[in-house]
């Protein structure tokens, strides 16, 4: 198995590595040859599998393998993970229902990053907004409702680091509820694999929020928003939820969940290079863990 764990890596990056030369992104031998020319320095960025990972047993919580799984690490918008944990204490608790109708405030708009552009004024009930948060990863839709629930974005913050308090998530701080890069002068979310371990496992008992993350498409004002966790169309008989993230800082990130009919799985990964190698290496892992003849 420990060979295992480092064959994998090796093989993605040299098929990402032969991928990108056979598509033109590496520089030819003949391109590198210009007769009276000064010859260029090419600078090659490496493909990074992951920066941290870790797969665990949902149920028990016993680690079934990782590497760097207590390091910190930037969310991104896996951070919305902890936004839906704290809306549906709040539904549960009844302070709050899934057909309240939420009006967006002006500041929505100057939100960047992925967004369902919402305009001031416009009106929608909380489970849509939760719906074009976790399918979409909408932004603009996190500071509405965030507002909504707690009456404004830092007493919202508070909820956030309260929970992941309460959850023990000891290496974890949240200063924004989106997860977009912060700032100058302020800080971004952190949290490690094995905290987000945690918060998965918290975010698994709400059968609500396992629909919503498990959903690959629904339709938001008249258009369709699709989910960014590729793993659901991949592997549709195995994995049903949570979500992914990604900023320059963070890098490719996701925690998703998958079962089979003996047994369910958690993974974590912070800080691949690209999308397509951490999905990859993640399709690999849950082939090997939930398919028998696969590893499993």
């Amino acid at each position: 198995m420990k060979q295992l764990k480092l064959i994998i890596p090796i093989i993605l990056l040299i098929l990402f590595i032969a991928g990108n030369c056979f598509s033109g992104e590496l520089v030819s031998k003949k391109q590198r040859v210009k007769p009276k020319s000064k010859p260029k320095t090419v600078y090659v960025s490496i493909p990074i599998v992951y920066d941290a990972y870790v797969i665990v047993d949902a149920e028990t919580g016993m680690v079934l393998e990782g590497e760097n799984i207590n390091k910190p690490r930037s969310l991104a918008s896996v951070t919305k993970i902890m936004l839906a944990c704290v809306v549906i204490d709040k539904i549960n608790n009844g302070e709050i229902q899934l057909n309240d109708i939420i009006t967006a405030p002006k500041k929505v708009e100057a939100i960047g990053g992925t967004s369902v552009f919402l305009k001031k004024g416009e009106s929608f009930t909380l489970e849509e907004l939760m719906q074009a948060i976790l399918i979409q990863s909408a932004n603009d839709a996190s500071h509405a409702v965030a507002e909504y629930v707690a009456g404004s974005v830092p007493s919202f913050i508070v909820l956030m680091n309260n929970k992941a308090k309460e959850l023990g998530m000891n290496d974890t701080v949240y200063n924004s509820v989106h997860g977009l890069p912060p700032a100058k002068g302020e800080q971004d979310n952190i949290s490690t694999c094995i905290d987000m371990i945690k918060l998965a496992q918290e975010a698994l008992k709400s059968e609500k929020l396992l629909q919503w993350t498990s959903t690959e498409y629904t339709i938001f004002r008249k258009s369709v928003i699709f989910n960014h966790n590729k793993l659901l169309g991949a592997m549709p008989e195995y994995v049903d939820g949570i979500k992914t993230g990604f900023t320059r800082r963070a890098g490719f990130n996701l925690v998703a969940t998958g079962k089979n009919d003996e047994r369910r799985i958690i993974m974590v990964i912070l800080g691949s290079s690209a999308p397509k190698l951490r999905d990859s290496f993640a399709e690999i892992k849950f082939r090997e863990y939930l398919i028998k003849g696969e590893g499993g």
